[in-house]
């Protein structure tokens, strides 16, 4: 996901001149910002399931769940906490806030892989999960 994320944004950077900085340091295409808001339960419609959303949470508020209610999961989504899932695949909510909370989600656009021919990342296989051997040689004493 990163290698894939990274490669369009380059050469989204690359076609454009008019941007200054062309080395993001963002797998990410897109980022929005919510204030304050209580959502219902919901799927975003821009992503791919393969692809991980990454929510950050700041401001200064009492604590607030996270909830992915297909998985049965409440999160407590306190100032400071990241939350990488697909929010595509996983329907997902948060209710009101009692105080100043500021949510900013990361996420990445098809459209934008499209645009510049780079393929989008597929679904993780446990295979990709399991550790690598490592090469041992014999210690011959």
């Amino acid at each position: 996901m990163y290698a894939d994320g990274r490669e369009a944004l380059i050469c989204l950077g690359e076609q454009a001149d008019q941007w200054v900085d062309s080395d993001m340091s963002s797998m990410y295409s897109s980022m929005s910002v919510m204030v304050n808001w209580a959502t219902c339960y919901h799927r975003d419609i821009n992503g791919q399931d393969p692809w991980y959303d990454m929510l950050v949470t700041v401001g200064n508020y009492l604590p607030l769940d996270f909830v992915i209610p297909m998985l049965n999961l409440w999160l407590c989504h306190n100032p400071g906490m990241i939350i990488a899932f697909s929010g595509s695949a996983l329907e997902h909510g948060v209710g009101a806030v009692d105080g100043d909370r500021a949510c900013l989600a990361y996420y990445m656009h098809a459209n934008v892989h499209q645009l510049v021919h780079i393929p989008m990342c597929q679904s993780p296989q446990m295979d990709s999960l399991l550790p690598r051997p490592v090469a041992t040689g014999e210690l011959l004493i």
